[in-house]
């Protein structure tokens, strides 16, 4: 059995490209210059990192398996709003680039699970997931790293969008597992993005 702890290629992978992909965008969200790119790669790298240390932490727990995968529809919604922030000098940002999905087989579960609860199961991963992201924003937030909680807020932020609809050029978020399970769970953690948002930007 596979660990979650230790991620494949086809993880590591996606984890290279989304972190590009989120440091292009926060780049043309903040007009920095191209000097700053090796910085906000590594601001990226930890916050995606945030997100799915919390999420196979989980797994490990439940005998679960996560596959982080970044997706073409969702990088390059996330890339035409960098490419519009560039043009326009404007502060747009757009961050879907990647997504995770959970399995996991039936003959570990023995005593933990039924196939009946799978979509609560999903929920405590994704909810997870958010829940250590919120806790690197803190950390950021109160100790004065204020680029890596600007990034962690806004990438939690539109993690939680409710997405999971073809007509949306972006794959499953992790708000559409929790909104799936408990929609009052999905708009406190909501509520929460948004604080941290106002608080962190203003």
């Amino acid at each position: 059995m596979r660990s979650p702890l230790h991620p494949t290629v086809e993880d590591l992978q996606a984890f290279a490209v989304s972190t590009t992909v989120v440091a292009i965008c926060f780049m043309a969200f903040k007009q920095f210059s191209y000097t700053h790119i090796p910085y906000l790669l590594l601001l990226s790298g930890l916050v995606i990192f945030s997100r799915e240390l919390g999420q196979r932490m989980v797994a490990k727990w439940m005998d679960a398996y996560i596959d982080l995968q970044y997706t073409l529809n969702g990088s390059a919604t996330s890339v035409f709003g960098a490419l519009l922030a560039f043009i326009t000098g404007l502060p747009i940002i757009l961050l879907f680039p990647l997504t995770s999905s959970f399995s996991g087989k039936k003959y570990e579960h023995w005593g933990k699970s039924v196939d009946a609860i799978w979509a609560k199961r999903q929920y405590w991963l994704a909810t997870a997931g958010i829940t250590t992201l919120f806790t690197a924003w803190m950390f950021a937030y109160n100790f004065g790293y204020q680029l890596f909680a600007e990034l962690a807020a806004l990438f939690m932020f539109f993690q939680l969008m409710p997405f999971d609809y073809e007509r949306i050029p972006t794959e499953r978020l992790d708000g559409a597992y929790i909104l799936l399970w408990n929609g009052f769970t999905w708009l406190i953690t909501m509520g929460v993005a948004v604080i941290m948002l106002v608080l962190t930007f203003y």
